[in-house]
Order: C-alpha cells, then sequence, then structure tokens
C-alpha cells in the first residue's frame, strides 16, 4: 500500500509501522486493565454482540455499495 503514495511512500510505511506498534501495546496494556472485567461470562456475551452487531453492520454497508 506504502508504494502507491509516491514520495511520501517511506513516511506512510513509518507511520503505518508506529500506529501497529501503539495499537499492539495499547492491546497488550487493556487486557492487563480489563481482566477483572473480561473474568465475567457476562462481559464476554456483551463482547460478542457488539462484534457481531459489527459485522453485521459491515456485511450491510458491502451489500448496499456493491
Amino acid at each position: 500500500v506504502a508504494a502507491d503514495r509516491g514520495p511520501l511512500r517511506w513516511t506512510f510505511g513509518v507511520g503505518a509501522a508506529v500506529a501497529s506498534l501503539v495499537w499492539f501495546a495499547a492491546l497488550g496494556f487493556g487486557a492487563r486493565y480489563l481482566g477483572r472485567f473480561l473474568a465475567r461470562p457476562a462481559a464476554w456475551r456483551v463482547l460478542d454482540g457488539l462484534v457481531a452487531a459489527t459485522m453485521i453492520a459491515l456485511g450491510l454497508s458491502l451489500v448496499a455499495g456493491a
């Protein structure tokens, strides 16, 4: 993807790499802080519902755009 950005391809690539590092670090620290909350089955049901709603919304937007 970065190769299509012309002269700013290196800036784009470095930005993508930094964003990836920040994302995975945030996931690690977030897991540590949310560990107690996610130990409850009700929390997982809510999380699964949010993931399902997101997937349905993305699927519908793809079908509507086709």
